[in-house]
């Protein structure tokens, strides 16, 4: 497998992968336009994706899976449409490429802190690679909440991403004051003591916080006190099996959706 070894400051690193529709809720033989965004600064893009690296591009329902090849790269972010064939609610959801980044001690600490990773912190101290620059392969794994017509029970399945949000209660039904109970799996399993964080926006404005960790059964409810558009994301790392391309295998994951 190729890959590209990025030496990026720690900023870089963080950026989010997540989709952004234009409309989260359409009606049924609409178009879907949407764009995937790699940024912090909810809801705007800091760079685009190049669609080399999107892998498995698909809209998901009940009735069947609609593949998603054909992306366009305009300005900061990658863009693409898929008509709604079928009505019910359905997953938009993607993943990239593995990819590989270098950096430096200082900088790769920052970064691991800045995700709440402060357990691999202590374990590069302890095995005395606090020296040492940081070498990671990374995946991002990104999946939408998109109703077409009107709701269905779609939204409880499985994608199957890596790393991957499950919702436990149907987040387009949500209203502003409620929480979203969410369970974290990773390769199908809880993930257990993950640091989530919450990015909402509306009318020109934007927040992101930290919500807080996953538990032991990796669920975490996420307050939704407002209306508008809303992501979560989480970032979980371990130690990687072939450590001659990387010391660390990274794997990230948000989830998008509206509240009305």
């Amino acid at each position: 497998m190729k890959y590209v070894l990025f030496l990026v400051a720690a900023p870089i690193v963080a950026h989010t992968l997540y989709f952004l529709p234009t409309k989260f809720k359409l009606g049924l033989g609409e178009t879907l336009v949407f764009s995937i965004h790699n940024g912090d600064s909810f809801p705007s893009s800091d760079e685009a994706v190049s669609p080399e690296r999107l892998l498995d591009c698909r809209l998901i329902s009940n009735g069947g899976v609609t593949p998603v090849t054909d992306f366009r790269v305009l300005g900061r972010a990658t863009h693409a449409v898929v008509k709604m064939e079928r009505a019910g609610s359905h997953w938009l959801a993607v993943r990239s490429r593995p990819n590989m980044l270098a950096l430096g001690p200082e900088k790769f600490e920052s970064y691991l802190k800045e995700e709440g990773l402060e357990w691999a912190v202590e374990w590069r101290k302890k095995h005395n690679e606090g020296l040492k620059p940081g070498r990671e392969r990374y995946r991002k794994h990104a999946k939408s909440l998109i109703v077409a017509d009107t709701p269905s029970d779609g939204w409880r399945a499985p994608v199957g991403l890596d790393l991957e949000f499950i919702p436990e209660s149907d987040p387009a039904a949500l209203k502003p004051g409620s929480n979203l109970p969410v369970q974290l799996l990773w390769r199908g399993k809880p993930a257990a003591n993950i640091r989530v964080e919450r990015a909402w926006a509306a009318g020109g404005k934007h927040n992101m916080e930290i919500v807080g960790r996953t538990g032991a059964d990796g669920r975490i409810a996420v307050p939704v006190d407002k209306a508008g558009r809303w992501r979560i994301h989480g970032v979980a790392i371990e130690r990687a099996a072939q450590s001659a391309e990387a010391d660390w295998e990274s794997y990230w994951a948000t989830l998008t959706f509206e509240v009305n």
